[in-house]
Order: structure tokens, then sequence, then C-alpha cells
């Protein structure tokens, strides 16, 4: 079964809601028509990293929207994350939302303590799974990717795709790059990655958007510039690589085994 996949890349103004959606439509628009298409934009492409988080809630619920008339148009599934109000506070949340306006959501669960999200949004406590199309698509945003766990934990519940919104900054990049191809690796699954590119008042952002299969091999990946790439992929060649190298087979979870301790004496 083939599933197209496209991740776009763009850079975002903070705040500017209305310019920021009719960048990324523009490019919706571009995308072809198909049968399963699945389209990933940036972590809080709408807004960035406000402080005017009622604004940005109340912008977000009309340009998603509107995004599903797009979705509805082109036939895509569209997927990114916005800044969200739900139970009496904010979320860094991702959306996906589907051509017939079903939507699933996932909360964004390790925040960057170096952006201080925990000062504006609450932690999400739950992973979520999207099934469609007989698959499983996982939901991770950013920082999330540094915690394997989350990936892992996604793997044994059979996924066979997880996405990521990121905005992640040049500095760290390599991270960025190193982690993704990891995280297909280990758990033999594609990963679909939409980072923001540019700058955002002093922070230069890294782009490398990519779309990376279960082998770990990297199909499509933009370099730091404003575009979309996408690629087809044949998801029985995940089962069959599964099948061939049965890793997942042998997973131990090590948290809940007996740690054994040993000490050397030394003499100083």
């Amino acid at each position: 079964m083939n599933i197209t996949f496209s991740t776009l890349q763009v850079n975002i103004f903070l705040d500017q809601f209305e310019s920021n959606f009719e960048k990324v439509k523009q490019y919706l628009l571009k995308l072809p028509e198909l049968d399963k298409h699945l389209v990933v934009l940036p972590e809080l492409w709408t807004s960035g990293f406000t402080e005017n988080l009622d604004q940005a809630d109340l912008a977000n619920r009309e340009i998603l929207s509107r995004l599903h008339l797009i979705a509805q148009e082109k036939n895509l599934m569209i997927a990114g994350s916005y800044i969200k109000k739900e139970n009496e506070g904010f979320y860094n949340q991702l959306v996906i939302l589907s051509p017939d306006n079903q939507i699933s959501t996932y909360n964004k669960n390790h925040l960057f303590p170096q952006l201080n999200e925990f000062t504006n949004f609450k932690q999400g406590k739950k992973l979520s799974i999207l099934h469609i199309w007989n698959i499983k698509i996982g939901m991770a945003i950013c920082y999330d990717l540094r915690f394997p766990e989350i990936f892992r934990s996604y793997a044994y519940h059979n996924v066979e795709i997880c996405i990521l919104p990121a905005q992640w900054p040049q500095k760290r990049i390599n991270h960025f790059n190193a982690l993704l191809q990891a995280r297909a690796i280990e758990n033999q699954m594609i990963m679909i990655s939409a980072n923001i590119c540019g700058k955002i008042n002093k922070t230069q952002f890294g782009g490398n958007s990519s779309i990376i299969d279960h082998l770990g091999v990297i199909q499509k990946k933009l370099e730091n510039q404003e575009a979309f790439s996408s690629s087809q992929i044949d998801i029985d060649n995940v089962y069959k690589w599964r099948n061939e190298f049965p890793v997942l087979e042998n997973i131990h979870y090590q948290m809940s085994k007996e740690i054994e301790n040993f000490y050397f004496d030394t003499r100083d």
C-alpha cells in the first residue's frame, strides 16, 4: 500500500497569524491531490512561541476551520501543532485533521525548559495514535524527540509512522538529524519531521525537515529554505522488514528490571 508523505518548511513570524496562514496555504494548494496523502506542518507555525495565548487560541480555531476546507479540496490529511486552550489551560497541541473534518490530537509531553514552556503550557500526559488506512500513526513534538521511550512505546503498539512538527535551532541541528534517523532505525518506523527555517528574534532555526524510512534511509530532506518535499512510500516494506529482522519482538523494558550493583574497592 502506497502512501504519500509531504513535509512543509517555512519561516514564520511571531503573532502574524494571517500572513503565516496565507504562506502555508499557497504551499498546500500546490500539493497533488492523491488517494492517501499526509502533510506535516511545523510546530506552532501559525503563531510561534507567543505570549498572547488567548489570541493564539482564538486565531487557531479559525485557522483550523479554514485548513479543513483545504484538506477537503485537496483530499489531504494535514498535521501541525498549535496553541490550544482546553480545561482552563493552554497546550502545545498537535492536530491532525482529515478531509471529512475528523480530528486527532496530541498534547506535547516534554515541554522545553530553555523556552520556559512550563510557564505557558500544561504538560501532556498521554501518547496518541491515529488509526487510518489500516495503519497506525504516532505523534510527537520537537523536544519529545530526545526521549526514546516515547517512540519505543509507539513501536510496541505496532505504529508504522511517527510525525514530528518542530522548532529546532540551527546550533543543534546535527542532533535533530541524528535522532530522527536513530528513532527510525531502532523502531523500524517511518519518521516524518517538519521544522521551521530562518530567524525568529535572535534564534536561527535549522530547517532540515525530512522523510526517513523504516531502514533509516533519508528519502527526502530539505535544507534551510522555505520549501516542501514529498515522497511515496510502500508501507508493506515496513512489515516485510519487521518480519525479516524482528528486533521489536526482542524488546525488554529495562525500567522494570532489577538492577544488580557491583562495587569495586579502589586504592588511592
